[in-house]
């Protein structure tokens, strides 16, 4: 049980208090109690020795004391990061000699610390100037652990990191780690996610991703929102892989942890400014203000807009550029407070404003043609958001955090559905026409968790939390999608999706036990168990026989309870979508690992993941009724619903959840004096019941979102990370990610083509449903085969001028679909699945229809510091090749395919300064 004493440091304070008496500072006086517990932000550069001591101190509260005949000379490693004072002073005085005591209350003295015999030669000057990779600590175990140490396929990218690479969007951040792909949508301005190969293509309030986000702690619901505009941030840590045990709300493809900056003990201000093409315009800015006592504030911004870069053919509707689709126009605003009430308590708390007024994102063929738009974009997005943080460390080590959330949201929204109707076609009913209208969408979600844990400093650690989620939606969507003879869907041309009471209710108990093993070894276990509700309250899509906002204003007058029983000119209701429904769980996790030596560890992992139901537009009514007081329509109704909530996947209107089970073996080696590390695992992921969502046409011709569970899906893949200091000013990091990731049996109708779906793959050979089609063995929606990036940095410093740093990157990426289909081109031909006949394709040949070519893309930039004086300036450049990538596609069936695009070639120049 020696084993994690002699890895934690033990012998070096239980040495010197041998040697130094009972003043000196003990292992059960570091921790927990005691203000060398506390957190703090340190935020100290390379520096001598005595200087960084002084940094420390001003950063923590703590006086530190040293005798004038130590040597203080010597440089100080750079420290930047969150962590308990006692392992920021121990990181900084590594290798100096040195250890500390602490005396009654006057603080911390520097002592010489006993010497140890040792065959080794003492170091020499080249060897003290070797390169080396700073301690990556991060909490993806909900505990502070270097990354080397943690048994867990991470990957972290620090605030340095961030700032270096700009990214400061979920799509620049999907570009540092393995696996990870970020798509677009449009009429919701969503963002969606995925971790080797999976996610969620559902974008609407019904759906959820399998890629769960958190910040700082809390559950981010929805893709809309905060977490698209990434500023001020410690760190953020991606975890790959089922994640069922550590987190309430479970992941069955992995969770993105956003950890914001925290307030620090020392007065600063940093600003920055960029400016770049298509007249990009952004600030940051961030104030930090100590407090009296052990208080401090921390407020920061960052303001982002640039132009549109759809080029609006002749004939649209005038914009202005800054107005134009495509643009950016969002602001984010965050105050945070951070309090160390009394040695074992801490409490930290923000309030964040995030708003998105853009045109939204529109789908193209690419970047040069234009496009016809009669409907000009409007987002007006506001997100109010409440996180805290309540931590009281109690006796013998054992830590209780409280951690509450509140997020609120309204959306509006109006966008081109069409994207080639001229002027005049959205009143004219002879004329083909489609706009997209969120009339109003608000979402309110409310998150509590408590957290009781074991101190980390002890062989046998435990953690056990129950976590609660509520959210709450509701929507207006309207549509209109008249033809050009003025009918439209099921012959309405414009419809009015309305979910007033739309929600889900999370509940779960977790917890983990971690116990180190004699020689080395260490085992892990964990379970979660919850229930996870889903419901729809009085939800219904409405039929219009006319243009809803033209002719009507939006308003619908009295709704007509089914087609049949509309008057001439009422609307009438299509869908009703009343459902409740609930999931009981229980996944678990086990892990066995390995310290070789110092430098390697090894780890064999069996994680479970899953994912609720979600629900979805159900059925319709036939027969005609006088109105809602008509008994034979109640009947009717109540009947309806039960079918809505009944098992047959037909008619039900709700899919069932989705499972994943990994089995991984991963390592993390250290070489060159812990100059590169090189991170990895090999998995093998088996998906059961994976939601699939896509736009259908039903039985009365209304188009909406359907979902359905594909029967299974295997993934096996290889993931490496590199992190490699190749010189003293030189640095070179990447990764490499190999997936075979397929659908094992999949049979459905292809949303796109329903009729011509053995144009690419094989019929079921079901002559019920001639349209049914083998989906088995394609390859899953964003999940290239192979993809790897690299970057490198190199400073260069010429005496009294400036220090240069420059940074090259390069990203490839193999073939990926946007389709369960895997067409990738049409021929001009369609084979009829009803007949077997060919015949003509009336939008002809296409070369690219659902999937986007390999591709590279390449960045650069240039930073200049000034020796004196805290500014900086830097030149950038991205996609520099001006490479046409698609991130997704919208639709495939057009002449020309539409895809949502990544953005071309841009360049720029940042300035910031630090007070």
């Amino acid at each position: 049980m020696l084993a994690p004493l002699l890895r934690s440091g033990f012998p070096l304070l239980l040495t010197a208090f041998l040697s130094l008496g009972s003043d000196t500072l003990s292992a059960a006086e570091t921790c927990p109690n005691g203000p060398l517990c506390a957190l703090h932000r340190f935020s100290i550069p390379a520096q001598p020795l005595s200087q960084a001591l002084l940094a420390f101190s001003r950063q923590s509260g703590l006086a530190v004391l040293a005798s004038s005949e130590l040597d203080l000379a010597r440089d100080a490693p750079p420290l930047d990061g969150e962590m308990a004072a006692r392992e920021a002073l121990e990181y900084l005085l590594r290798d100096s000699g040195l250890t500390f005591r602490r005396v009654n209350d006057q603080g911390l003295v520097l002592v010489p610390a006993p010497v140890k015999a040792s065959r080794r030669e003492p170091a020499t000057a080249d060897e003290e100037k070797k390169p080396y990779l700073d301690e990556v600590v991060v909490v993806a175990s909900k505990r502070r652990t270097n990354l080397q140490e943690t048994p867990m396929t991470v990957t972290a990218i620090g605030a340095k990191q961030l700032q270096a690479y700009r990214a400061d969007s979920l799509f620049k951040l999907a570009e540092l780690v393995p696996s990870l792909a970020a798509t677009r949508n449009g009429d919701h301005t969503a963002s969606m996610l995925y971790l080797r190969g999976i996610g969620s293509d559902n974008y609407t309030e019904a759906g959820d991703s399998g890629v769960a986000t958190h910040i700082d702690g809390i559950y981010s619901s929805r893709s809309q929102g905060s977490s698209a505009l990434l500023y001020d941030l410690d760190r953020v840590e991606v975890l790959r892989g089922p994640q069922g045990t550590l987190f309430g709300r479970n992941a069955t493809a992995g969770v993105i942890n956003y950890h914001t900056a925290r307030p620090e003990a020392e007065a600063f201000s940093r600003f920055s400014a960029t400016f770049g093409n298509y007249q990009r315009r952004k600030l940051n800015g961030v104030v930090n203000l100590p407090l009296a006592g052990e208080w401090a504030l921390r407020a920061a911004f960052a303001s982002d807009e640039a132009d549109g870069y759809t080029e609006p053919a002749r004939g649209s509707r005038f914009v202005k550029s800054s107005d134009r689709y495509n643009n950016t126009d969002r602001l984010g605003v965050r105050l945070s407070s951070s309090w160390q009430v009394n040695d074992g308590i801490n409490w930290w708390a923000s309030y964040e404003r995030f708003e998105d007024r853009g045109a939204g994102s529109l789908p193209a063929a690419d970047h040069d043609t234009p496009v016809l738009l009669d409907t000009p974009g409007a987002t007006d997005l506001a997100q109010d958001t409440v996180r805290s943080r309540l931590h009281w460390t109690l006796e013998n080590g054992v830590g209780l955090t409280y951690i509450a959330g509140y997020s609120r949201m309204h959306r509006s929204q109006i966008w081109d559905g069409d994207r080639s109707g001229a002027l005049g076609s959205e009143t004219d009913p002879l004329q083909y026409h489609q706009s997209n209208h969120t009339v109003w969408a608000h979402h309110r979600s409310v998150q509590h968790e408590l957290q009781l844990k074991s101190s980390d400093d002890v062989p046998l650690r435990w953690l056990i939390a129950y976590f609660d989620f509520a959210e709450h939606n509701d929507i207006r969507f309207d549509l209109e999608h008249q033809s050009a003879d003025g009918s439209g869907w099921g012959g309405a041309p414009s419809h009015s999706f309305q979910q007033p009471d739309r929600g889900s209710r999370l509940s779960a108990v977790y917890g983990q036990v971690d116990i180190d093993l004699p020689h080395r070894w260490q085992l892990s276990a964990g379970a979660r168990s919850g229930r996870d509700r889903r419901y729809d309250r009085g939800g219904r899509n409405i039929g219009c026989p006319d243009l809803i906002r033209s002719d009507r204003g939006g308003v619908l007058g009295e709704v007509a309870v089914n087609q049949d029983s509309a008057a001439e000119g009422q609307c009438f209701v299509t869908n009703y979508n009343d459902v409740s429904q609930s999931w009981n769980s229980t996944t678990v996790m086990a892990r066995l690992s390995y310290h070789l030596n110092e430098q390697a560890l090894l780890y064999l992992l069996y994680a479970e993941g899953f994912k609720p139901g979600i629900v979805q537009d159900g059925g319709s009514l036939a027969g005609a009724y006088t109105g809602t007081d008509d008994p034979a329509y109640r009947a009717a109704l109540t009947e309806l619903i039960a079918t809505n909530n009944s098992d047959d996947p037909d008619a039900r209107a709700y899919v069932e959840p989705e499972t994943s089970a990994n089995l991984e073996l991963g390592f993390k080696l250290s070489f060159l004096g812990n100059a590169m590390t090189l991170n990895g695992a090999l998995f093998n992921t088996r998906y059961r019941d994976l939601q699939v969502s896509g736009v259908t046409v039903d039985n009365f011709g209304f188009e909406r979102i359907h979902s359905t569970n594909a029967a299974s899906a295997t993934i096996r893949g290889m993931e490496l990370e590199l992190n490699w200091a190749t010189s003293l000013s030189g640095r070179l990091s990447g990764f490499l990610s190999l997936l075979d990731a397929r659908y094992d049996h999949f049979l459905a109708i292809d949303n796109d083509f329903p009729g011509y779906g053995q144009t690419w793959n094989p019929s079921t050979g079901n002559a019920e449903i001639p349209d049914q089609v083998d989906f088995s063995g394609n390859q899953l929606k964003q999940a290239p085969e192979l993809s790897f990036a690299l970057h490198y940095t190199h400073s260069v410093t010429v005496p009294d001028v400036a220090r240069f740093t420059s940074r090259l990157g390069v990203r490839y990426s193999d073939r990926i679909y946007f389709d369960e289909a895997n067409r990738e081109q049409r021929s001009g031909l369609l084979l009829d699945n009803s007949s077997g006949l060919w015949v003509e394709d009336p939008n002809g040949p296409a070369a690219i229809v659902d999937y986007q070519p390999a591709y590279w893309m390449w960045d650069a930039s240039v930073r200049i510091e000034p020796p004196a004086g805290h500014w900086w300036m830097e030149l950038y450049g991205e996609n520099l090749t001006d490479e046409l990538v698609r991130y997704d596609v919208q639709t495939p069936e057009v002449s020309q395919p539409e895809f949502y695009l990544a953005p071309p070639r841009t360049f720029g120049l940042r300035l910031g300064v630090e007070l």
